[in-house]
C-alpha cells in the first residue's frame, strides 16, 4: 500500500504532507557519487517513497542503469534520460547539477534513505485514515468492518505495507541483505523460542508467519503442551502471546498455568484444597506471574476473521509475538448453513495460514486426530490421521503430534512421570524427527527428557537462571 495507489489526498488547508526534500536529494547524490553508498540505500528506499516525483524518477533511472552496468555520473545519466525522453520530467540538467555529494552525505546515506522511507509511511497512514473516514460515512457500513479496516491499514503501515505484488529478485535480495545486516547488529531473531531446546533446534524456533499444527487424540495433553510453550515464551523470553481457548474457560487456563509454574497438584488447585506452604508459594510468586504478557480470549464459536481482527487490535495496543488456538475443530466457519464440514475446516485452515502471514508471527493451532490411528498396531499418529481435512496438512508449515504409549496401555501402572514423544511429522524448512518428552500429569507439564537426564547427571551443579532454562523443576 502507498498513497499513490489510493488516489490524490486532499490535505486540510495549510497542511503540508510529510516530506523531507533535503533527504531525498541526499539519497540521490549518494547513489550517483558512491557505489558503496548506493548499496546501502537499495532496499531501504523505493522510487515510490520520494515525495518529489522528479526525485523518484531519477532514483528509478539510477536503479535501471545499475542493473545494466552503466556507470553512474552526470554525463551518463543525462544521456540515458534524453534517450528515454525523460530528462525534463526528471528535473533537467539543472536539477542534476545541484546534486552534490560531500563526504558527510555518503557516510549517512542509509540514514537519509530511512528518513525518505519513513515520510512515505506517514503519508500512507494519512491516506489510510482518509479511506477509513470515507468508509465510515458509507450508508451500509457495519461497525466491525470499519474497525477491522482501521486496524488492518495501521498494521500494514507498521509492517511497511509489503503487499505490492511482483518484485525483482535483485531488489528482494538487496533488502534481505540489509535486514540480515540489521539483525546481526541487533541480534534480532526471526522466530520465537518454544522453551523446548530440541524442538527449537529442529524447527529453528517458531518461525514468524508460520502455521504450526499440534495434533493428538483427546486426552493426550496437547492443550497442556501448548500452554507450556506459551508460558515459557512469555515468561522466559518475554514474548507477547494471545491464547484463544474455545474449549476451556480462561479461569481453567489460569489454574493450569499456576499448577505448571508453581508445581502444585492441579486437582487440589482446582478445589482450593492447598497446604499452607502452597498458599505461601503462590503469594510469593504472584508479583512475578502478574506481568506475564499472556492474553486469553475464551469466547466460543469465534471465526478466523474475528480472531484476526482481535489480534490486530492487540498487536497495535500491546504488540504480538505468538498466537495459540485451542482448538481448530471448535472454530466457526465463515460459510453460513454449510453442510460440508470438511470444506469448512479447509476454509478455517486457509484463513489461519493467512492470519499467520498478516500478523507476521507464529500461529499454533491445536487439532484433533481421527480414530484411524487406534486401529493400527503402532498407534503413533501419521499425517493422514489429521481429522476432517487434508487441507490442514497442506496449509501447515509444521505438523507436530503428541504420543504417549501409556495412554493406550490400561494395564500399565501409571507413574508420576510418563514417557512421551513429540513427533515432528512435517517441517517445511527442515528435518522431521521424534523428540523424547516426559509428561507430569499432576502438574500438567511436558518437558524434554534430555533436560532431565542432564540434570540427573550433574546433581551437584548449582541452579542457574538462564534464557532457555525452564523456570521450574521437571
Amino acid at each position: 500500500m502507498n498513497s499513490s495507489s489510493m488516489g490524490e489526498i486532499k490535505y486540510p488547508a495549510g497542511r503540508i504532507p510529510p516530506q523531507n526534500l533535503d533527504a531525498e536529494r541526499a539519497v540521490l547524490a549518494a547513489s550517483i557519487y558512491s557505489e558503496e553508498s548506493f548499496d546501502q540505500v537499495i532496499g531501504v528506499v523505493e522510487p515510490e517513497d520520494f515525495y518529489d516525483r522528479r526525485h523518484g524518477l531519477l532514483y528509478s533511472v539510477c536503479l535501471e542503469m545499475r542493473e545494466q552496468n552503466i556507470p553512474l555520473d552526470l554525463v551518463s545519466i543525462t544521456e540515458y534520460l534524453e534517450r528515454k525522453n525523460q530528462l525534463e520530467a526528471a528535473g533537467g540538467v539543472e536539477l542534476l547539477s545541484d546534486l552534490v555529494a560531500p563526504g558527510m552525505l555518503l557516510e549517512n546515506a542509509r540514514h537519509y534513505a530511512k528518513l525518505v522511507h519513513d515520510k512515505r509511511v506517514l503519508r500512507d497512514i494519512i491516506a489510510s485514515l482518509y479511506e477509513v473516514i470515507d468508509t465510515a460515512y458509507g450508508d451500509s457500513t457495519v461497525l466491525n468492518e470499519v474497525l477491522d479496516l482501521a486496524a488492518k491499514r495501521l498494521i500494514e503501515a507498521r509492517n511497511d505495507g509489503d503487499n505490492e505484488g511482483f518484485r525483482k529478485l535483485g531488489e528482494i535480495l538487496a533488502k534481505q541483505l540489509n535486514i540480515l545486516e540489521e539483525q546481526a547488529r541487533r541480534e534480532h531473531e526471526d522466530s520465537v523460542k518454544s522453551g523446548f531446546p530440541l524442538l527449537d533446534k529442529t524447527l529453528g524456533g517458531l518461525k514468524k508467519g508460520a502455521l504450526i499444527v499440534l495434533a493428538s487424540r483427546p486426552g493426550m495433553g496437547k492443550s497442556s503442551f501448548a500452554l507450556n510453550v506459551a508460558q515459557l515464551a512469555a515468561m522466559v523470553y518475554n514474548k507477547r502471546t494471545a491464547i484463544f481457548t474455545l474449549e476451556m474457560s480462561r479461569e481453567e487456563i489460569a489454574k493450569r498455568f499456576l499448577a505448571s509454574y508453581l508445581s502444585i497438584d492441579s486437582k487440589r488447585l482446582s478445589t482450593g484444597d492447598l497446604e499452607p506452604e502452597e498458599w505461601e508459594k503462590m503469594g510469593n510468586e504472584f508479583p512475578t506471574i502478574y506481568p506475564t504478557p499472556i492474553f486469553i480470549d475464551d469466547r466460543s464459536g469465534i471465526t478466523a476473521p474475528e480472531m484476526l481482527a482481535k489480534c490486530r487490535q492487540l498487536q497495535l495496543e500491546e504488540g504480538l509475538d505468538l498466537v495459540v488456538i485451542d482448538y481448530l475443530q471448535l472454530m466457526q466457519g465463515t460459510r453460513r448453513n454449510s453442510d460440508n464440514r470438511q470444506q469448512e475446516i479447509s476454509d478455517i485452515s486457509r484463513h489461519l495460514k493467512i492470519m499467520a502471514r498478516e500478523l507476521d508471527c507464529p500461529v499454533i493451532a491445536l487439532s484433533q486426530l481421527s480414530r484411524a490411528c487406534e486401529a493400527r498396531a503402532d498407534k503413533r499418529p501419521m499425517l493422514s490421521d489429521l481429522r476432517d481435512s487434508g487441507a490442514i496438512e497442506q496449509d501447515a508449515d509444521v505438523v507436530l503430534f503428541l504420543y504417549r504409549d501409556a495412554y493406550y496401555n490400561e494395564r500399565e501402572e501409571l507413574s508420576e512421570i510418563e514417557e512421551a514423544e513429540l513427533i515432528v511429522a512435517k517441517n517445511r524448512h527442515g528435518e522431521t524427527r521424534n523428540i523424547a518428552l516426559g509428561w507430569n500429569a499432576k502438574y500438567t507439564r511436558y518437558f524434554e527428557q534430555s533436560k532431565r537426564i542432564q540434570a540427573a547427571a550433574e546433581p551437584s551443579a548449582p541452579p542457574e537462571k538462564r534464557a532457555g532454562d525452564l523456570p521450574f523443576d521437571v
